[in-house]
């Protein structure tokens, strides 16, 4: 297969369930820019983000496992070693992390910020404090807190199984003292949707 140098790049998994290797193409013209990594692509039911090496991939695997304990909603993340090449460039080893892909209202508290207030809004997430996606987005919003959770970002989405994901985790874990250190935005987060539930 021909390829121009960059029209596109390729993910070859190491590790694959029957019938081979099954090489994904990812088009440049559908990569979502991201400060980590080659970029995000939408794949299927999934977002993959692509890594064009290892380096970091320990760090991230390991990160994410503190969160998945400390139940952080984070789209069921699966970390997969591959092969990758940009069109007809040097393929390197690297790594794909793939997580379901949620079509809700965005949030961060980048510049400019996208308001986690105006997701809740835009998703018409219920005030009642005992409603479900509120109980669930309250309680990712302090699973957070308590990971002290770094560049707060992902999705608010009402009705879904997860109303609330977060996407590119990176908690405050300090190995030193073992312990988790302070996120303001994770503690603003919680102090909205605490704010927002005005009935039982």
């Amino acid at each position: 297969m021909s390829m121009s140098r960059n029209c596109c790049y390729s993910f070859a998994p190491h590790r694959y369930n029957s019938g081979g290797p099954k090489t994904q193409i990812l088009l440049a013209k559908d990569r979502i820019k991201s400060n980590e990594g080659l970029g995000i692509w939408h794949v299927g039911i999934y977002a993959w983000k692509v890594y064009s090496t290892t380096s970091q991939l320990q760090k991230l695997k390991d990160d994410y496992q503190r969160a998945d304990v400390k139940g952080l909603p984070m789209g069921k993340p699966r970390f997969t070693q591959g092969t990758v090449q940009q069109g007809s460039g040097r393929a390197t080893d690297g790594f794909a992390l793939i997580v379901n892909w949620v079509d809700g209202s965005p949030f961060n508290f980048q510049q400019p910020p996208r308001p986690f207030r105006k997701a809740l809004e835009t998703q018409n997430i219920s005030h009642s404090k005992s409603d479900k996606d509120y109980t669930r987005v309250k309680g990712g919003c302090q699973s957070a807190e308590n990971v002290g959770l770094q560049d707060c970002q992902g999705f608010v989405k009402q009705g879904a199984g997860e109303p609330l994901i977060f996407i590119d985790v990176h908690t405050s874990w300090n190995p030193q003292t073992q312990k988790y250190g302070f996120s303001q935005q994770a503690v603003d987060m919680v102090t909205d949707i605490t704010n927002w539930g005005t009935s039982l």
